[in-house]
């Protein structure tokens, strides 16, 4: 079939409890071959870090409804407020902070990902959680994480594509283990 031959016929009409629609999510990758293709579009589609797609939903009688799903799947909430730290001198005339918290004002926002208004949606509350640990701290615990589960044998095998991760992660942050 050539790519001017390409059609997609609506669903079957069918007689359920709700109506049938045919999804259709599209989807371009380069590949060595066709399963190549399907394979790397399957992972994609199914990898945390992956673009809320934009379907097409053709129900039975044919009529198309074209939906982003980044409009319906996430938002941000904008809070305007104040930045409070504590900071503490250490005896050596240099002065390291101790606390800080954020102190939200009254100016909230909704938008879509796209930066349009909506309207609030239903949500759990967020607390403003700040910490005080350094990127020297973060990449220190983390490559704690990695050598307690890089272990070798069984574990490891279990954990490959995790620690392969954490280990890529690490070292782009610039993390050397430690003999």
């Amino acid at each position: 079939m050539s790519s001017k031959d390409y059609k997609i016929s609506p669903p079957p009409k069918d007689s359920g409890a709700e109506p049938l629609f045919r999804v259709v999510y599209a989807i371009d990758v380069n590949a060595s071959n066709e399963q190549k293709a399907a394979e790397q579009a399957w992972q994609m589609m199914r990898a945390k870090n992956a673009f809320d797609p934009i379907l097409m939903v053709l129900d039975s009688e044919g009529k198309q409804t074209k939906l982003d799903l980044s409009d319906l799947l996430e938002f941000n909430k904008v809070t305007t407020g104040f930045v409070v730290q504590k900071f503490r001198n250490d005896g050596t005339d240099k002065f390291g902070c101790t606390h800080q918290e954020f102190i939200a004002g009254d100016d909230v926002q909704f938008e879509n990902v796209k930066g349009e208004s909506i309207e609030v949606p239903e949500h759990e509350y967020q607390p403003f959680n700040m910490t005080l640990v350094s990127r020297d701290e973060i990449i220190d615990r983390l490559g704690d994480v990695l050598t307690s589960i890089d272990v070798g044998g069984e574990q490891s095998r279990q954990f490959a594509h995790e620690i392969k991760i954490l280990d890529e992660l690490l070292r782009d942050l610039g993390w050397v283990q430690k003999d």
